[in-house]
């Protein structure tokens, strides 16, 4: 019961997420059932509890905060929390609680708090792991015992969310779109890397129209490129030929980690005060996209729905309106310099009948951070310096010519634990309580930076550093026939100063659940810095400003938007 009822609710969320892609997907519905099926019962504990342990104290204690908050019993508010989640999900959630409930509520009425009750349950089984650490302990064990790192055996996971990356590879592990007829990497929907991620498809049945390919003399009554301009005029001459052809049209691609996708975790989510019956409506929606946000990412946003959202595609379309919809982001959820040289292979561009590209690599992190509590998981400058190099080396083999390459320095994590550390996490403990408890059950993203430890976050930083200065030296020593290069530091430091300048406070940049990531308003920031940068430094890296704009927007309007 304890490996089932502490993860009732992400089942929940995974029951409706099956059914809400329950079609045929290029034959693949078997194999992604058996796939499912797999995940569900796999066993995916690591040290003292890991992250059955994370699930089972962060949902309970969300479960008796609302209690407390609403002056309900244990029973009513597990089943008033099970009505909060839609369709399928409510329903196995309160099949859950009829069926596993008693044992949960047993434990509460003789412990209160979610830690007592988590390892009594036998699911956290470490004395010393615990999330409250101020709350009085009740429950006491002698046959349990805390589970040291063992370098030689690591038990570690690779963070708490780890499990949203392995569901979405239940679907596809290549990270390009699962519902692509065509098979040219742009898709007509928005979320399994759809167009949240590149620029929609205009014909999911012709491989050779897509987002940033040049129509030439293709029929002008057909929007080849996606971006909206079509027809003739009262001379026969083609729109697209007319205000795109010399105009200088560029797309904008980004790879990198999870940062570069703008990871973000509802905070709603985990704020007991704000949860009520709309917290968890579009929840499919969110995990179909891997918790990730490209579309308000400073690199490729165009989500107007919200405010605080730029990016450089939205700068470069306001530029140039013939780069619309020319936007791809390949940024996945713990990708390192290593597995990038796998992820870069999922660009769609050919180097023939495609538009040049401005390309951001950034791997801010997953090189120095992981889990493990030792120095040797990191990436060294010489394996950092051949991965990079690979990329690079493969980027020449399909960028078209006049592309230009922009590398994204390692932050500077140490913000991280200086500004955070003694605040209030939204599940109501302090930031050192969360990254103690992680670090403890070995689940924690990053070990060398969540970390109370100075001299662990130094070295940390330093190695970060040394990586970072690995770009000037291939920028030095490399030379390509088809791209450019020209590198900067990631830029928190600076939009942080920035923010600090208006009366901000370095916290209000940093993502509430995790504190880890840079949030909506650090991403909007960013977007603004990394344009004056180019600016600066390269203006012709950003084209030309289109001369034809104001036609393009008064016959064309918004050019077909984004959905």
């Amino acid at each position: 019961m304890k490996s089932v009822f502490i993860l009732f609710i992400v089942l929940s969320v995974l029951i409706n997420f099956t059914t809400a892609v329950n079609i045929p997907l290029n034959g693949k519905s078997i194999e992604i059932k058996n796939k499912f099926e797999e995940f569900i019962s796999k066993d995916i504990k690591s040290a003292n509890g890991g992250t059955h342990c994370a699930a089972c104290t962060i949902v309970l204690s969300l479960v008796s905060q609302y209690s407390g908050i609403h002056n309900k019993s244990i029973d009513e508010s597990l089943d008033e929390l099970c009505s909060f989640f839609p369709d399928e999900a409510g329903s196995f959630c309160t099949w859950m609680v009829n069926n596993y409930g008693e044992q949960v509520i047993s434990y509460f009425d003789q412990y209160q708090n979610a830690d007592d009750v988590c390892h009594a349950m036998g699911v956290c089984t470490s004395p010393t792991c615990r999330l409250f650490t101020s709350a009085p302990s009740k429950y006491n064990n002698p046959d349990q015992v805390h589970e040291e790192y063992n370098k030689e055996n690591p038990k570690v996971g690779t963070s708490p969310w780890a499990w949203i990356q392995e569901l979405i590879n239940i679907f596809s592990s290549e990270h390009l779109p699962i519902e692509d007829l065509d098979g040219d990497h742009h898709s007509l929907e928005a979320t399994f890397r759809g167009y949240n991620w590149r620029g929609k498809d205009c014909n999911d049945f012709d491989k050779s129209q897509y987002p940033g390919t040049i129509e030439g003399s293709s029929d002008p009554s057909v929007d080849k490129n996606c971006n909206g301009i079509f027809g003739v005029n009262n001379k026969s001459q083609s729109y697209e030929e007319l205000f795109c052809s010399n105009s200088g049209a560029m797309g904008l691609i980004v790879s990198g980690d999870s940062a570069g996708a703008h990871f973000s975790i509802p905070p709603q989510w985990m704020t007991a005060r704000d949860i009520n019956s709309t917290t968890y409506k579009g929840i499919v929606d969110i995990l179909e996209t891997e918790v990730d946000w490209p579309m308000r990412s400073c690199y490729t946003g165009w989500d107007s729905s919200v405010p605080n959202v730029d990016s450089m595609y939205l700068r470069m379309r306001e530029r140039n309106l013939c780069n619309h919809r020319d936007y791809q982001n390949l940024g996945v959820n713990g990708a390192s310099s290593s597995s990038t040289k796998t992820i870069i292979q999922t660009i769609n561009r050919n180097q023939n009948t495609d538009k040049p590209v401005l390309l951001f690599l950034e791997l801010i992190g997953n090189d120095v951070c992981s889990g493990h509590h030792d120095y040797d998981s990191m990436t060294t400058v010489e394996e950092f310096g051949e991965n990079i190099l690979n990329i690079l080396n493969y980027l020449e083999t399909t960028l078209p010519k006049g592309s230009h390459v922009v590398f994204v320095g390692l932050a500077d994590g140490r913000v991280l634990w200086d500004s955070l550390w003694n605040r209030t996490h939204p599940l109501g403990c302090t930031y050192e309580e969360v990254y103690d408890f992680l670090n403890c059950i070995q689940v924690s993203p990053c070990w060398g930076w969540m970390n109370p430890n100075e001299t662990v976050r130094d070295f940390t930083s330093n190695r970060a550093a040394q990586l970072s200065l690995v770009y000037n030296q291939l920028i030095k020593n490399y030379t390509f026939n088809n791209f450019d290069m020209i590198y900067y530091d990631f830029p928190f430091s600076t939009i942080n100063q920035m923010w600090i300048a208006q009366g901000g406070q370095t916290y209000d940049l940093i993502e509430p659940i995790d504190g880890f990531h840079p949030n909506q308003i650090a991403n909007y920031l960013m977007a603004g810095v990394f344009f004056d940068q180019l600016t600066q430094d390269k203006p012709e890296w950003l084209g030309e400003i289109n001369q034809y704009n104001t036609q393009i927007q008064a016959i064309f309007g918004n050019q077909g938007g984004y959905v």
